[in-house]
């Protein structure tokens, strides 16, 4: 065997170990990735769990929060167009008018509704339509006897880049006198209300 032969097999030995090294190698690497990949999609480690507290899931407001109304009937009831005067204002929305009216008694008795009158008393203002329907239940489940003669009248407000407002109304009433007593009732549950011309 010639000298050129002989480091000829000689290189071709050390390729040969080098290209044995790099294949043990590769395998290394693909059985530990297969390892791995098993571990974590063959349910070999049991995921955590987080122990839920006891009791009921879902509870009942307190009494008080349940005549809170939404966040987007409160928010509305500053853009309830043309400011009816400062006499029909009554409650959270804007404060008594003067500390005469903060002294003055609560009317008692029942608000005397009529087919076709020219007030209303506005309970809520929201911005989606299909909300209306269940502020009503909600509002005249709460003072069943109250709601009985009202009907439900509502009125769309385009208020421009502030959106379209949906006002919900108890009507009909002969007198702001009588729209106010309604409202007195009605902000006796906790509820804002304004006695409105239609």
């Amino acid at each position: 065997m010639s000298r050129q032969d002989h480091r000829s097999v000689g290189f071709d030995d050390h390729q040969t170990r080098v290209s044995g090294f790099v294949y043990i190698i590769m395998l290394v690497v693909v059985v530990a990735f297969g390892a791995l990949v098993w571990d974590l999609y063959s349910g070999g480690r049991e995921a955590p769990h987080i122990a839920a507290p006891g009791g009921a899931y879902k509870i009942a407001p307190p009494p008080e929060a349940a005549g809170t109304p939404d966040s987007g009937e409160l928010s509305a009831f500053a853009e309830t167009g043309p400011a009816p005067d400062s006499a029909s204002l009554r409650g959270p929305i804007l404060g008594p008018a003067s500390a005469e009216a903060a002294e003055a008694p609560v009317a008692t008795g029942q608000p005397r509704f009529v087919a076709d009158g020219p007030f209303v008393a506005q309970v809520a203002a929201l911005q989606s339509e299909a909300a209306v329907d269940a502020a009503w239940r909600r509002l005249s489940s709460r003072a069943p006897d109250l709601f009985a003669p009202a009907r439900l009248d509502v009125e769309r407000a385009d208020l421009g880049q502030r959106g379209v407002y949906y006002r919900v109304r108890a009507g009909y009433f002969a007198s702001r006198a009588d729209a106010n007593l309604f409202c007195d009732r009605i902000e006796r549950l906790g509820q804002d209300c304004i006695a409105v011309a239609r």
